[in-house]
């Protein structure tokens, strides 16, 4: 596995005409499959703010990091109608099942062996990599590591900038109104 991704990482270096998206770029759509199989698309959720997460079982960084971006993200802001969605490369289902399950991880994941997303991310494989994009699929951050206080500032920057879905009642939702 770790050959194939230092491959990967050449092929990457070798193609110098190969558009990698920047802050402020749209992404293109993508199809991957999520763990049980089925297709998925970024694109369903436009309009949405997506945290996209690529990691590996393997990386030690993405291991700390699932507890947090489970807690910390997921669950604090999906009621505003953000989405997390964490990018496996190129492992096995039933090894990226059982990881998920014992670091308590109810974020969907999808799985790609194709790396077409992987690489047009700057650095996507120095890992963990995370990027927030806007509702109209904008890379809002990119960063590599984890740092919990700009993916949740970039987060309720974008809740700001768009509100809160209608069907938010918390006090949360409330508060944010008034921001």
């Amino acid at each position: 596995m770790l050959i194939r991704l230092l491959i990967l990482v050449l092929m990457v270096a070798a193609s110098p005409g190969l558009a990698v998206y920047q802050v402020g770029d749209t992404v293109d759509d993508v199809t991957l499959v999520d763990l049980a199989g089925t297709p998925v698309n970024l694109s369903d959720h436009a309009g949405q703010i997506i945290v996209l997460n690529f990691f590996t079982t393997w990386c030690p960084g993405c291991n700390e990091e699932a507890e947090l971006l489970e807690a910390m993200v997921w669950e604090a802001y999906r009621p505003y109608g953000v989405q997390v969605v964490a990018v496996d490369i190129d492992e096995l289902t039933s090894l990226v099942s059982g990881w998920a399950a014992a670091q308590g991880v109810t974020y969907p994941i999808w799985q790609t062996d194709t790396y077409d997303l992987i690489q047009r991310f700057p650095l996507a494989l120095s890992l963990p990599y995370n990027a927030v994009l806007d509702g109209a699929l904008t890379l809002r951050y990119a960063s590599v590591g984890f740092d919990l206080l700009d993916i949740r500032d970039t987060v309720e920057a974008l809740l700001a900038e768009g509100g809160v879905p209608a069907e938010s009642v918390s006090f949360g939702g409330v508060k944010a109104l008034y921001r």
